[in-house]
This record gives C-alpha cells, structure tokens and sequence, in this order.
C-alpha cells in the first residue's frame, strides 16, 4: 500500500544545535529507508515541513515506521491513502455506467 505522509514540526528543538543533529538524523533515516523501498520520495515545503510517499503493507506497519522518524515526536502528521489512477478510474467509470 502507499500513503502520502505530509507533516510539520509542532514543537521546536532545544536549540540550534538540537534542530542540526535532528536533522542529520532524519536525513540519515529517508537515505536509509529510500535504499530500503519503504520511501518512495522525500520533499519538503519552502514554508515548513514535508511530504513523504511510502510503502508499507498495512496502516499499522505504517504507523510503526513513522514513530521511527527522528522528529516524529515533534511533527504533527496528516496520511492519506494512495491509489493507482487507472485503477481508480475504471473502478468509478464501471460504478457509473448503469447511470450514463
């Protein structure tokens, strides 16, 4: 399954050097976890905060690779669910044909 994870930190580091090595943490975790497949893709916002794509096979095996996220106890999450766009499409396009 993929989800698209977005997230902002909500509650700051101690301090500047606090916020450096999370970050290197957290750069450290995407790399490794980009080698692994479990993350498609990584970007952040220019405002603030990110967006991942990742694959795990069930919303709990999702939510145990998020909390391993080096801000994760600071970052606010929003996940949605993914879905191939064909897949979709033909799905609503055979639910609407006894209507069209």
């Amino acid at each position: 399954m993929k989800y698209l994870v977005t997230g902002h930190q909500v509650i700051p580091g101690a301090g500047h050097s606090d916020q450096v090595n999370y970050l290197r943490a957290a750069k450290a975790w995407v790399k490794r976890h980009q080698d692994d497949g479990l993350l498609e893709a990584a970007f952040s916002f220019s405002d603030g905060g990110g967006m991942f794509i990742m694959n795990a096979s069930s919303h709990a095996d999702l939510m145990r690779l998020m909390l391993t996220f080096p801000l994760a106890p600071m970052t606010q999450w929003q996940v949605k669910p993914l879905m191939d766009f064909e897949e979709s499409s033909d799905i609503i396009i055979e639910t609407l044909k006894p209507f069209s």
